[in-house]
């Protein structure tokens, strides 16, 4: 079995449906790591405007999973959702300054009054949305492979993570002391999204592989920064064995395919 997962998407449905059609892909089944919407509209370095499309992302998300057997775990972003259509207000005033306002718009929510977003995000034509949302799981394993949206708290083992950290924990997750890579103490291979790999590391690739030592079980972090403001911010696709052996990487850009092994700046012309 080939499993390829899939970085944070944040409603770049034109990055996304390329990426689907690439080679590496096919035959594989498909683990999406979460933050299916929100996003920025503009690139550093250019002025050109890069579209959002959360709903068009989310169909094709559930059309995967429905008709594909495919796996879309709970980002923080799509959690924001949720809750706030629970009514939470924690929820929705982080939501709100965090690409939530954007959104609603795209939705056809043309107001900020919690009540108000709340109660259009439980009916029609959104209801079917939050539904999905509320049925993602938090993690996805197999025997040798784990992957989460965020990542894992180490002093706790994987059946007693708190909910909070598997959707937003970061540095502590990353590190361990001297801000070395922290050692993989599961027995299995993970895959993270999440944290932009721009804002760990400028050297144009867009995964990090961490490992404390070469004996260390590796870590993915495969969050490319797609429509995070990067400019060369896109969604990165790693395909792994089922023993985790790697198999392939992929990287759109601006609805074009990359390499994903190699770094950006080698492949544009």
């Amino acid at each position: 079995m080939r499993y390829t997962f899939i970085g944070d998407i944040h409603s770049a449905a034109d990055d996304l449906a390329v990426l689907l059609r690439a080679p590496s892909l096919q035959g594989s089944r498909l683990i999406f790591l979460g933050d299916y919407i929100d996003g920025r509209t503009s690139r550093k370095g250019t002025e050109q405007t890069a579209a959002i499309d959360p709903l068009a992302v989310l169909d094709i998300i559930m059309a995967r999973v429905n008709q594909h057997g495919d796996v879309a775990l709970l980002g923080n972003h799509d959690d924001f959702w949720l809750q706030t259509a629970n009514g939470d207000d924690l929820s929705y005033q982080t939501w709100r300054l965090n690409g939530g306002a954007n959104t609603w718009r795209r939705l056809g929510i043309h107001s900020n009054h919690p009540i108000v977003v709340a109660d259009a995000l439980r009916q029609a034509p959104l209801a079917r949305y939050t539904k999905f949302f509320a049925q993602l799981p938090l993690t996805w394993s197999t025997d040798t492979l784990l992957a989460v949206h965020a990542g894992l708290d180490w002093h706790y083992p994987l059946n007693q993570q708190v909910r909070d950290d598997l959707l937003w924990i970061r540095d502590d997750y990353y590190y361990g002391p001297g801000k070395r890579w922290h050692r993989n103490l599961t027995n299995k291979i993970i895959v993270t999204g999440h944290t932009p790999v721009q804002t760990i590391s400028d050297d144009g690739y867009g995964f990090i592989k961490m490992q404390a030592d070469a004996a260390d079980l590796p870590r993915y972090l495969i969050d490319a920064g797609s429509r995070s403001g990067a400019e060369n911010g896109g969604i990165f696709a790693l395909t792994l064995a089922e023993t985790g052996k790697e198999l392939a990487k992929s990287w759109v850009v601006n609805q074009q395919l990359f390499d994903g092994s190699k770094p950006l700046r080698n492949q544009v012309e």
